[in-house]
């Protein structure tokens, strides 16, 4: 369907939504936080107005509600008190990595997870942060240098636009299609 990732966007965007298709990366089975090994890829709600526009933009929404998924977990088991808000006491997911580069990516976790997503202007801060802790580990910088610049660059903000009710109804339909791809590691070819 696409050539290259940075393709997906462009194809994604042909389309308001992902039109009812579902997809599951279910590859090797799902983890966290499934635990269900038995569970395999699947692409359900396919009609005949289906088109490849459908399918990509069900791709990125999968993404998201796997990152939701994550998310929900984490906060049952951190509560109130695990969960850092913005100054105007709501949640913010901070991102960065090669996908963040994805705007209808990001716009479309945030539209799912009903909080604010938002991106630096440096996306790959893993090296960012690798030469931060080798700066602070032989005396380069300390941690109060370190922590005064952090987020406050150039970022990106996507605010949710979907509507309680309607994110609610696709968490629902997102986990009723992940129920479908459990135990089929039996399937034979």
């Amino acid at each position: 369907i696409i050539s290259t990732a940075a393709d997906i966007e462009k194809l994604a965007d042909t389309v308001q939504d992902s039109g009812g298709i579902y997809f599951v990366p279910a590859f090797n089975g799902l983890f966290a936080p499934w635990w269900r090994d038995d569970a395999r890829g699947i692409c359900i709600g396919i009609t005949r107005f289906t088109n490849k526009g459908h399918i990509a933009r069900a791709v990125l929404e999968s993404m998201c509600f796997q990152v939701n998924d994550v998310l929900s977990s984490m906060h049952k088991d951190a509560g109130e008190a695990g969960e850092v808000k913005s100054a105007e006491g709501e949640f913010l997911l901070r991102v960065d990595g090669g996908a963040t580069v994805n705007n209808l990516l990001m716009q479309i976790q945030a539209d799912l997870l009903g909080s604010p997503v938002v991106r630096p202007a440096d996306i790959e801060t893993t090296a960012l942060g690798a030469a931060y802790a080798a700066g602070l580990a032989v005396g380069v910088w300390s941690k109060e240098q370190i922590f005064a610049g952090l987020h406050k660059e150039n970022t990106t903000v996507f605010r949710p636009k979907l509507d309680e009710a309607h994110r609610r109804k696709r968490a629902d339909s997102w986990y009723k299609a992940v129920s479908r791809s459990f135990d089929l590691a039996d399937l034979s070819l």
